[in-house]
């Protein structure tokens, strides 16, 4: 009779394969000591994965969307505010959401670093939808009269992804965790004051004469929002 696979034992797996990794590379990484730190035997992780290769493969795709999930499109949220008080503040608490993940899962970046090349095709493919969808938010932005008419927005995405890349990257090779925060706050202000309209700029002077107590009140009220394909997946 064979074996059933048990799902809590392939997270433990996937958590210990990424300490493992971290530490040691995958190159040097064995499966006999991951099987360890997981609390099983080697068996079971041959259970669970054909190779120690194949367990990395499982750990970038889920934290590729995991990413993901943070991307989505303006259309994917039913309920996304109209007044532009509560989506600049919306729109700052995503961001803010994603850089947090992203700092909490640097040991994973790092990994996808340390094996440039084997899994390009998975990150050029995530970053490629991420384009499109900043695309969307750019135009999205345009429709609501926050963002000026005569930009381009597929050059204005491209730009936008350029920078947040660089940002994160930078954040990637720091020992601490840095200001996060302040940095997406002048990040964002550096795009609206040349992006925006009169009416951008404007709400983005109320914002900052705000801080913190109106503005965090909005961002805690917007946090509970996700995608509708998020919330249909929870259903």
């Amino acid at each position: 009779m064979s074996r059933t696979a048990d799902p809590h034992t392939k997270d433990a797996l996937l958590r210990a394969a990424e300490e493992v990794f971290a530490e040691r590379g995958l190159a040097s990484a064995r499966v006999e000591d991951i099987a360890r730190l997981a609390g099983v035997s080697k068996g079971a992780f041959y259970l669970h994965f054909e190779s120690k290769e194949a367990a990395l493969e499982q750990l970038v795709q889920a934290f590729l969307a995991g990413c993901s999930g943070f991307f989505a499109p303006p259309s994917s949220y039913p309920d996304l505010p109209e007044d532009p008080h509560e989506l600049l503040a919306f729109t700052a608490e995503r961001d803010l959401q994603i850089y947090e993940f992203l700092w909490e899962n640097r040991s994973i970046v790092r990994i996808i670093h340390s094996c440039r090349g084997e899994y390009d095709h998975l990150v050029e493919a995530f970053r490629a939808e991420v384009a499109v969808r900043t695309r969307a938010w750019v135009r999205h932005f345009q429709e609501v009269g926050l963002f000026r008419q005569d930009i381009d927005a597929d050059l204005v995405a491209t730009l936008m992804c350029g920078a947040h890349h660089e940002l994160s990257e930078k954040m990637f090779t720091s020992d601490r965790r840095p200001p996060i925060a302040a940095w997406l706050e002048a990040t964002q202000s550096t795009f609206f004051r040349g992006l925006g309209t009169p009416a951008l700029l404007a709400v983005a002077e109320d914002r900052k004469r705000d801080r913190p107590a109106d503005i965090q009140a909005h961002a805690n009220a917007r946090t509970r929002r996700r995608p509708a394909h998020v919330q249909r997946e929870r259903s």
